[in-house]
């Protein structure tokens, strides 16, 4: 596939380059069906955290990758407005919680499900270009820990999980 991607878009992406994002894929999908009952919904995910006990210790480096990538100057930048939120994302929750307004550690936790979730929206509608797909690495590996932590302390495995 890559090699086609390469061919197609003149890009140069390597096995490296879209390991991450194709993690994201099958971590997403784990997510969704264990925590979301496979029909993602904020409120599901909201619902889901606020029955368990998290140590905002560990969720720390999350955000503060994600202020550091959306926050300049104490100001929301340009790259906040790419994550292109939709009327029910909850743009304001993200907002306050980038900004150090909201400090509520199921806020906090809701929040960073929110941008991975527009991470979500933007890959699987098109919206990421694949032929600077590499340049997200770094997002969709802070987006795989961050997911896999929360299915660490919200959920159980599946099991006889049958796919049609």
């Amino acid at each position: 596939m890559r090699e086609w991607i390469n061919r197609r878009f003149g890009t140069n992406l390597n096995d490296q380059d879209l390991a991450s994002v194709k993690d994201f894929v099958l971590i997403w999908n784990i997510f969704e069906s264990s925590v979301c009952l496979s029909n993602f919904r904020i409120q599901t995910v909201e619902n889901e955290i606020q029955i368990h006990h998290f140590d905002i210790l560990e969720f720390q480096p999350f955000l503060e990758y994600f202020r550091n990538r959306y926050v300049t100057n104490a100001n929301l930048n340009g790259r906040f407005q790419h994550l292109n939120f939709r009327q029910n994302d909850r743009q304001g929750l993200v907002e306050q919680v980038l900004l150090g307004n909201n400090t509520n550690t199921w806020d906090i936790i809701l929040a960073l499900v929110i941008i991975v979730y527009r991470f979500r929206n933007n890959l699987f509608h098109g919206v990421k270009d694949i032929q600077v797909i590499d340049e997200q690495q770094t997002n969709f590996e802070n987006a795989n820990a961050l997911l896999t932590l929360l299915l660490e302390r919200m959920s159980t495995p599946l099991a006889n999980n049958d796919f049609v």
